[in-house]
């Protein structure tokens, strides 16, 4: 038995429309979306980093507790920093690239292409209104940390650098959900004047 795996750009009804031009050179784009562009580039390099130091850390440490004996206490902190960067910037690319795993059920539903793209750009909205409110107590715990003066234990470390990793993915995704909205709206718009 073998699974076959669909892309959702092959699924009944309207194409996904995606707020990030994709195939258009970086000549051809607008400042914006090239400047969009290094920060994308910037998010990735940001994330691969942090995931290989990540691997490369937690490696030295098998080798230092097994082989020499001798623990890096530290690791209990940077262990859940790197990740956490990692995890966050991971979401902002997907969020990016509208990878987020999504079905097709509004499209065997549904057979109005209005109607498909308007309960899609609900899903937006509504992603869109959760990253804003989990960004918001992100902020907030952040700034709280920040004004005691947190550090880690071991490495004396500022807690806001776990923090603000939560920050910044949440800040990132609302913008990368604003464009998507805008995509949408836009989609939905020049679909109701072909229409008529």
């Amino acid at each position: 038995m073998s699974i076959e795996y669909t892309h959702p750009d092959e699924l009944i009804g309207p194409t996904f429309v995606k707020a990030i031009p994709g195939d258009a050179g970086i000549q051809q784009r607008s400042l914006f979306f090239r400047m969009e562009a290094q920060l994308a580039q910037i998010i990735s390099v940001a994330m691969v980093i942090s995931t290989m130091s990540l691997g490369f850390l937690m490696a030295a440490q098998v080798v230092m507790r097994y082989g020499l004996e001798s623990p890096f206490l530290g690791i209990e902190e940077l262990a859940p920093m790197l990740a956490l960067w990692a995890y966050f910037l991971g979401m902002i690319c997907a969020t990016r690239d509208q990878d987020h795993i999504s079905g097709g059920i509004v499209a065997l539903l549904f057979e109005n292409e209005t109607l498909i793209k308007v309960i899609r750009l609900v899903g937006s909205g509504a992603c869109l209104l959760a990253v804003c409110l989990f960004g918001y107590f992100a902020l907030k715990f952040a700034l709280f940390n920040f004004d005691l003066g947190r550090k880690s234990v071991y490495m004396r470390w500022p807690k806001y650098l776990w923090d603000f990793s939560m920050v910044v993915g949440f800040i990132l995704m609302g913008f990368y959900y604003c464009l998507q909205i805008i995509a949408e709206v836009r989609d939905l718009k020049n679909g109701q004047n072909n229409n008529t």
